[in-house]
């Protein structure tokens, strides 16, 4: 499977009971089927306007995918397309993180973009 940067999107609160682990769980995501859903770039903004309102203080989790170890596949839940992370991800996955507030109309604008 080819892939680029992958993302998750969390409530900033939620990063803080994460951050103290020394990987992600499916468990800290709520997740019952024993996987975490990432997107691409280019899903994040539908997603993240799905899943999330104006009141909530999102963080964008930025994950390089060849450091991840654990199996995953391609899923569609919601109308969406996620890649499905089984099991846990190590905490040094992440690469970035980016603080996203909602717009005055209550809606969340991202661009990511990918470049060669």
């Amino acid at each position: 499977m080819d892939l680029n940067l992958l993302f998750i999107a969390l409530r900033q609160e939620d990063w803080r009971n994460i951050a103290q682990e020394s990987s992600l769980k499916p468990t800290s995501f709520e997740y019952a089927d024993g996987y975490i859903r990432s997107f691409a770039g280019n899903k994040a903004e539908d997603i993240i306007n799905h899943y999330f309102d104006k009141s909530d203080n999102v963080l964008l989790l930025v994950l390089d995918p060849l450091r991840i170890q654990s199996p995953i596949k391609k899923i569609k839940e919601d109308g969406f397309e996620f890649v499905a992370i089984q099991g846990e991800i190590a905490i040094d996955t992440i690469i970035d993180k980016i603080k996203l507030k909602s717009s005055k109309d209550g809606t969340f604008s991202i661009n990511v973009k990918h470049f060669d």
